[in-house]
């Protein structure tokens, strides 16, 4: 009986991705993409992957790009990548019709659709330190703020990134009075495992800091998970997916 459940929930996977495979195939745009969908449509998986990848690098908020990027990593076998991308569905876009598919897909594999990011922080003073990753390379610390409204870096750690000023600024309140600070995105921010795409951040020197600490973890970063600290632990628990 089991057996048999199992058995049609391949099938209801299967049909599903057979439906969000040929419903994103029409908007596909020349590049990567759509290489990566005819090298898919094939039967190409190791070629559709490599160009999956770069198109998910250069859009990692489309929850299509992502989906092509699970099934490939899923059709080769590698089924911790493609949990991690069907996760990424659920964060990004949790009513989607992807997300509905990514989890069947983890359910079919056996895998939880709820990730799970313990990460020990670092406590000094009043203030909770978390290891801070950008573009997957590290950069030291962030002081963790669930009340500052944007996560912020310092101005030499934007140069060093190339991360552009958008044109827009924010204001804020400093000891010094108001004042207005530009506004940039980073692609990638992760913090012990825990990574969000295209995050908000503003560029700002928080004073009175040592330079391994490159400013506040905030919101435009916690929004994505749940979030809980132990303090007694000395954990940071975040949680993304269902």
């Amino acid at each position: 009986m089991m057996q048999g459940s199992g058995w049609r929930g391949r099938l209801v996977v299967a049909g599903i991705a057979s439906f969000l495979l040929i419903q994103l195939a029409p908007r596909v745009h020349a590049g990567a993409f759509e290489e990566g969908v005819e090298y898919f449509q094939g039967g190409h998986y190791r070629w559709a992957l490599e160009k999956f990848v770069e198109a998910v690098d250069r859009a990692p908020g489309d929850p299509g790009r992502q989906w092509y990027l699970a099934e490939s990593y899923r059709l080769l076998g590698d089924n911790e990548a493609a949990a991690q991308a069907y996760r990424r569905i659920l964060q990004m876009t949790p009513q989607s019709p992807q997300a509905v598919a990514a989890r069947r897909a983890l359910e079919a594999m056996g895998e939880p659709g709820l990730a799970t990011y313990q990460i020990p922080f670092e406590k000094r003073g009043a203030s909770v330190l978390v290891p801070a990753v950008l573009n997957g390379q590290s950069y030291g610390y962030f002081i963790l703020d669930t009340g500052a409204t944007f996560t912020s870096i310092r101005r030499s750690v934007a140069e060093s990134l190339g991360v552009g000023n958008s044109g827009n600024t924010v204001r804020l309140i400093t000891a010094s009075g108001s004042i207005q600070a530009p506004l940039a995105v980073i692609d990638e921010v992760g913090v012990g495992g825990a990574v969000a795409h295209h995050v908000p951040v503003v560029v700002h020197d928080l004073p009175n800091t040592p330079s391994s600490v490159i400013g506040l973890l905030g919101l435009s970063f916690l929004e994505r998970f749940r979030v809980n600290l132990n303090l007694s632990a000395g954990i940071l628990v975040l949680e993304t997916g269902e």
